[in-house]
């Protein structure tokens, strides 16, 4: 491998895969092709931290690397300074709803705010007191001790942050919070500042609640939540991040599986109201990456484009390949068979390096005829995803390294003794219509 991978890691990275899961660490050491799709989020992320706003949709069948690409995006963005808050949409969490599922979102989204410091979540509290413990420094240096001092020396020094929080829609109400946590920070009031870091999170149900308790007449509700998104973006920016990112996944949670037209209607007038915040300068600073399989997107009764107004913004233009990633829907195609390779070996050598064996389990010429009977399966070249093809590998070089070692790849593969391989039950003929209704996924028996 290019680079060296020690035991933990590779321990790590192995069972995420084995289990059909994406690991939290080390995708560096497994990362292959995705070039395109990589550079065109890297010049969001450019744009993002000069003050613009992005949008984009990755679409990909179960299994073809949506979750994969947006833990990529999260570890860049995190490397690039940015604060990450990513959430998977449920029923209970959508965009909107009669029930509060786009508070529940809003809070899922704060409760896994991360940062380069803390990329596992829970880091709303350690951004705020980041940025305060560098104003106590600043504060001291200039010999404030006090804190009726270091409050009214931060009054001042903040003005141009207060200006631009409060040009935005609920900006006095948001600072007014804001500068009540800096209160509880300074005087170590833990009763304050708890308070405050309630309400930021959206816990306040009622006005009356939160009036009682920091004496402000408003709390974030289902119907605003993502101008304070907007909000914390902006504060974030000021306080010394890049920007902000949201990863949200399952697009599907707001198309197919909302059965009443009504509500899922609801649910894409709100998409429909955040990518024009996007592209009109309302929102700043902020890259919004969402995943979804083809369906939740194509699908004319319940996906995205049966809703003629995000249809016309987000579809590509006639004049554009696949092989262009301008337009706001990344498609993300199979892999080819040299990526496939290359992660073979990769894979290879980490499970050598935990069972401590020196010598290769496969030649480079059996791993090529592994990838070709992949490739042979029925329908593989629509149906065949890195999941699939993993899970399969690994199967083998388990078995390999313990009941079977002296087997070469043609005795795996082989029909009398080969290990049950998964194999698509779509017909070649079936897979455009397929991948365009959904019409298979999810299916059991």
């Amino acid at each position: 491998m290019e680079q060296k991978v020690n035991k933990r890691i590779a321990k790590t990275i192995l069972h995420a895969l084995a289990g059909g899961s994406v690991p939290d660490n080390g995708l560096p050491y497994i990362a292959v092709g995705r070039r395109d799709e990589v550079e065109a989020i890297t010049q969001d992320m450019a744009q993002v931290a000069e003050g613009y706003s992005t949008f984009r949709l990755l679409e990909g069948a179960y299994g073809t690397g949506k979750s994969f690409m947006a833990k990529l995006i999260k570890n860049e963005a995190l490397l690039r300074g940015f604060v990450v808050m990513e959430c998977e949409l449920a029923p209970e969490r959508k965009l909107c709803g009669t029930k509060r599922e786009g508070l529940e979102t809003y809070r899922c989204l704060l409760s896994r705010m991360s940062t380069r410091t803390s990329p596992s979540g829970n880091a709303l509290e350690e951004v705020l007191d980041t940025y305060l413990s560098h104003c106590q420094e600043q504060a001291e240096q200039k010999g404030l001790t006090e804190v009726d001092e270091i409050l009214t020396d931060l009054q001042k020094s903040s003005t141009p942050l207060r200006q631009k929080i409060e040009a935005l829609p609920h900006g006095f109400d948001f600072y007014e919070i804001f500068f009540q946590y800096i209160q509880g920070y300074f005087s170590k009031d833990a009763r304050k500042k708890s308070c405050a870091l309630r309400w930021m999170r959206g816990e306040y149900r009622t006005r009356t609640e939160a009036k009682k308790a920091l004496g402000v007449n408003a709390v974030i509700e289902d119907g605003d939540w993502f101008s304070y998104i907007k909000l914390w973006a902006i504060l974030i920016k000021e306080i010394g991040y890049t920007g902000l990112y949201l990863l949200l996944d399952e697009l599907t949670q707001i198309t197919r599986n909302i059965v009443h037209a009504v509500t899922r209607e609801h649910n894409f007038e709100r998409l429909l109201s955040i990518y024009n915040d996007c592209y009109g300068n309302e929102a700043r600073y902020i890259g919004i990456v969402l995943c979804g399989i083809p369906s939740s997107i194509h699908d004319k009764k319940r996906g995205i484009f049966s809703y003629e107004a995000l249809k016309s913004r987000l579809s590509n233009s006639s004049l554009q390949g696949d092989e262009i990633y301008h337009a706001p829907i990344i498609k993300l195609s199979m892999l080819t068979a040299e990526e496939f390779l290359t992660l073979l070996e990769r894979l290879e050598d980490m499970h050598r390096l935990l069972n401590e064996r020196a010598e290769a389990y496969f030649s480079e010429e059996e791993r090529i005829q592994f990838v070709n009977y992949e490739y042979h399966r029925i329908a593989a070249a629509n149906h065949l995803t890195p999941r699939e093809f993993i899970r399969d590998f690994l199967t083998i070089l388990d078995l390999k390294s313990t009941v079977r070692v002296e087997d070469r790849m043609e005795d795996f593969l082989g029909a009398q003794k080969g290990i049950q391989m998964s194999a698509s039950m779509i017909g070649a003929s079936d897979a455009e219509e397929a991948a365009q209704s959904g019409k298979y996924e999810g299916f059991t028996l």
